[in-house]
């Protein structure tokens, strides 16, 4: 079973699943190209990432029309607003995006609401089908929808079990308001150097049990909570591996162990800030002691 498109507050129906090509250790050509010949029909890309020509010659290669591939890129602020999204569809290729995202906040220079409205003129210019932001917190898209003619149809975030007590508050919010959740790296807790993590041991059961590959749990955990993952790999064997995650439903009792999991990788995240912290006082604390005894003696 494919990957389920998600329908958008514009009306508009995204691929359930999106390839990013940020980080590659190969040629972003190839890897793009695997990608969309393993069944991605979503490339995720952005002005900072410098892959915009990489992915439009693998598009271009692929033979697929244009109405059967999601692109997606970000204005990063390396340019104004205008001359970037006219750079980003040269890169590419097209005559337009599907997805046209604001990178972070900081692009818009405090400025959030004229910078939205440069996203909604490349909306009516036909520049971009469809608009949204990334990395946007709570307090950013309040200031947004308070000045939008548009709303924001995507926020893409950092979204994995080991940040979900971090990230909950906002995907409630974004729920709420009806727009869409992209979430990149999905696949973190794969990465912790921990090995005693609560979240890859979690993981690691539920794949043995389901004789699944890791990601795929971790894949499946990202849409139960509706939000679409945003992954990348190097590997065919990994990128296949993404495209096959569609098939696999967690239970209830699934979710909700990852879920826990996470809780508790958060509060021991949060133990070690304070003991990291508490040694760094000490050591300051005794430094101070030392010279001020020295100046004494």
């Amino acid at each position: 079973m494919p990957w389920q498109d998600i329908k958008l507050n514009d009306g508009r129906e995204i691929p359930g699943i999106s390839f990013g090509s940020s980080r590659h250790s190969g040629d972003t050509v190839s890897t793009v190209d695997e990608a969309i010949h393993a069944g991605f029909d979503s490339i995720d890309t952005a002005q900072i990432y410098r892959s915009e020509a990489a992915v439009g010659q693998a598009i271009k290669q692929s033979g697929l029309s244009r109405d059967e591939i999601w692109i997606t890129t970000k204005w990063s602020g390396l340019k104004t607003a205008k001359e970037s999204i006219q750079d980003s569809l040269q890169a590419l290729g097209v005559d337009y995006v599907d997805l046209y995202l604001i990178h972070f906040p900081a692009v818009t220079k405090g400025d959030i609401p004229g910078s939205w409205k440069h996203l909604e003129e490349f909306k009516k210019l036909g520049h971009a089908k469809s608009i949204g932001v990334s990395n946007f917190e709570i307090s950013h898209l309040k200031e947004l929808l308070s000045h939008a003619h548009i709303k924001p149809s995507v926020n893409q975030i950092p979204f994995h079990p080991d940040i979900l007590a971090k990230q909950e508050a906002l995907v409630q919010y974004l729920k709420e308001h009806n727009i869409a959740i992209e979430g990149y790296s999905p696949l973190a807790p794969l990465w912790n150097d921990d090995k005693k993590s609560p979240v890859l041991k979690v993981v690691k059961d539920i794949a043995e049990k389901r004789n699944v590959p890791e990601e795929r749990v971790l894949l499946a955990w990202s849409r139960s909570k509706g939000v679409i993952p945003v992954t990348a790999s190097s590997t065919k064997s990994r990128i296949e591996s993404f495209i096959a995650a569609s098939d696999l439903n967690l239970t209830e009792e699934e979710v909700e162990a990852i879920d826990k999991a996470g809780y508790k990788s958060a509060r021991n995240a949060e133990i070690r800030r304070k003991v990291v912290n508490g040694i760094k006082w000490v050591t300051a604390a005794g430094l101070l002691t030392y010279l001020a005894v020295s100046r004494l003696t």
